[in-house]
């Protein structure tokens, strides 16, 4: 009875307080998180509460300055996603000021996002280092259980390596075959001052320890995972896919999706406009449903889903597509209704045919009678329409899901019981969520995306027989008919727009874009050019791959004032 209160109280501690931090204490191990690691040493059991704590962690709420943040989901939406060329978030961009918002604070060190951005994979690294080197021979339990929970915590960790690097490293032919420092290397639970590792040094801990975890996951046959928000060998091979794409090592990135995706199936059609609301079976890694029963108010689904609880109240859009990326989809890809863009006018007046008097044209979209050129938010009949081409998303939503406790995307009514729209050019209804807080199961890591890197792998590898299968086992869910016939650079080029398409809100872009060695352009709305974007004007930018430290963010001071050992000028050497 004794132990089970204390494993009741770790629990607790985990979910609650683990990633409460602010600046020289996000690594602080204070005597109770010691207590924790002795009780994670007695017994499997412990080290088990301790692992759920660790995945809770990746959506659990934190504070950084006076803003909530919340893992895993706000650094892949806010920052990979809004930083991107695909995504335009006016919601993020309010987190900003337009400046920073167009990167021009990114090589910055002491801001509040430069400290999310290394807080959150620290704060994951400190607690599977607890669960890593506590538990041993000593440890009650079987051995198989043993192994497979430190498997998971080092598949945890060579997951939160793999962000730094996202973020902090340069692309690996500008690292001089990885001899660039990049961040701080720690496998042990400690607030020792530790000195910036090298580029290289950190790849091979990640492989390491996913070697480790593999073999381990192996050793444990029997043992399994009871929620996809907690990972086992499919997602180690999936993040190794990952890490071996960054360093370019493409027989390793092509060989690890392949064997990730194996028990899986590749979300149909249909599936794919069901919302991302359950998992489906294409899901590898994703988010609780019950996210928002923990976070609540600053659950994912609140603010990003198109239904969300407060998408209404804060009448900021939950992301727009960069109709630059829309325009080069096939005119038949299913994927094409996950937005709302300039072909939905005759949907819209097919569901209400009333709406054919006012004659709208898909010059509407840039009328400044239509649009608000600041936020790409519609005005005037074009928010009626927009409102019921959201009514008409609801309704055939509805005949495939059970949407009793749902709110309708985009719409609400006031306390007087009008109706109001907000709604924005391109606005997404990829992404929906039900009950109170709009819930969702947020993908981290999907079958989709193995079979894209595969086919990305294969490409780099040489081996376009490979690259074109993969691309057609996608794309014939999505665009019928679909046979791909492209080769060379065109072939290449297919890979990474569907990967863009596939993927978009799933916080890839600013990465890819990155270790692609691409620009980032958003093109601006300009009144009565049906040929310009879609994005304000003050958000209008063209940053090349050599710009920002060649997309390097700044070291956050969080680590450089607290640990003597970092020394600022060499990150930038």
């Amino acid at each position: 009875m004794k132990r089970s209160r204390i494993y009741n109280g770790l629990a607790a501690l985990i979910l609650a307080g683990s990633l409460a931090s602010c600046e020289s204490d996000y690594l602080q191990v204070d005597p109770v998180t010691d207590l924790g690691t002795n009780i994670i040493a007695d017994d499997v059991a412990g080290a088990k509460v301790a692992l759920n704590g660790l995945c809770r962690a990746m959506y659990d709420g934190y504070t950084v300055g006076s803003n909530q943040n919340i893992g895993e989901t706000y650094v892949n939406t806010v920052f990979n996603d809004s930083f991107g060329p695909d995504y335009f978030g006016n919601l993020t961009s309010n987190y900003f000021s337009n400046t920073n918002y167009n990167w021009g604070a990114m090589t910055t060190t002491n801001t509040w996002y430069t400290q999310v951005l290394w807080m959150y994979p620290y704060n994951l690294i400190n607690q599977a280092n607890q669960i890593i080197v506590a538990v041993g021979p000593e440890t009650n339990g079987s051995q198989a259980e043993k192994d497979f929970v430190v498997a998971q915590a080092l598949t945890i960790r060579a997951h939160a390596y793999i962000k730094l690097l996202q973020f902090y490293a340069p692309r690996w032919e500008d690292s001089n075959n990885g001899e660039t420092y990049v961040c701080v290397i720690r496998t042990v639970p400690s607030t020792e001052n530790v000195a910036l590792s090298k580029m290289k040094d950190v790849l091979q801990l990640i492989y390491d320890d996913l070697d480790k975890a593999i073999s381990l996951y192996d050793a444990s046959a029997g043992q399994n995972r009871s929620f996809k928000w907690a990972p086992d060998k499919s997602v180690a091979q999936g993040l190794y896919a990952r890490a071996a794409l960054i360093k370019h090592d493409w027989a390793k990135a092509q060989t690890m999706a392949h064997d990730a995706r194996q028990k899986y199936t590749l979300r149909t059609a249909e599936q794919s406009l069901m919302g991302f609301v359950e998992p489906t079976d294409d899901d590898m890694w994703c988010s609780s449903n019950d996210e928002a029963s923990i976070v609540g108010y600053w659950s994912w689904g609140v603010h990003f889903a198109c239904n969300g609880r407060y998408t209404q109240t804060w009448q900021r859009g939950t992301g727009s597509i960069n109709i630059d990326l829309y325009r080069q989809l096939d005119p038949n890809d299913i994927r094409r209704d996950w937005f709302l863009t300039p072909d939905k006018i005759d949907a819209a007046v097919g569901y209400n045919p009333q709406l054919a008097g006012f004659g709208f044209t898909e010059d509407d979209f840039w009328k400044t009678t239509s649009v608000n050129a600041s936020t790409m938010r519609f005005n005037g009949n074009m928010l009626m329409l927009s409102a019921y081409y959201s009514m008409m998303q609801f309704d055939e939503m509805s005949e495939r899901m059970d949407t009793s406790d749902w709110y309708m995307p985009y719409l609400a009514n006031t306390d007087t019981g009008v109706a109001i729209c907000s709604n924005f050019f391109g606005s997404q209804y990829k992404f929906w969520g039900k009950g109170g807080y709009t819930a969702c199961s947020y993908p981290y890591m999907r079958a989709c995306e193995m079979v894209l890197a595969e086919a990305e792998a294969a490409y780099m590898a040489g081996d376009e027989t490979t690259a074109k299968s993969c691309l057609k086992e996608l794309n014939s869910q999505r665009i019928a008919p679909y046979n791909c016939t492209a080769s060379g650079q065109a072939l290449l080029d297919e890979i990474r727009l569907t990967r863009r398409i596939e993927l978009w809100g799933e916080g890839q872009n600013w990465s890819d874009f990155k270790r692609w060695n691409l620009p980032m352009v958003r093109r601006a709305w300009i009144a009565n050019d049906p040929t310009s974007g879609n994005c304000p004007v003050v958000n209008a930018v063209n940053i090349q791959p050599s710009e920002k430290d060649g997309w390097r963010w700044g070291l956050s001071r969080t680590e450089s004032d607290y640990n003597p050992e970092v020394k600022p000028e060499m990150f930038l050497q």
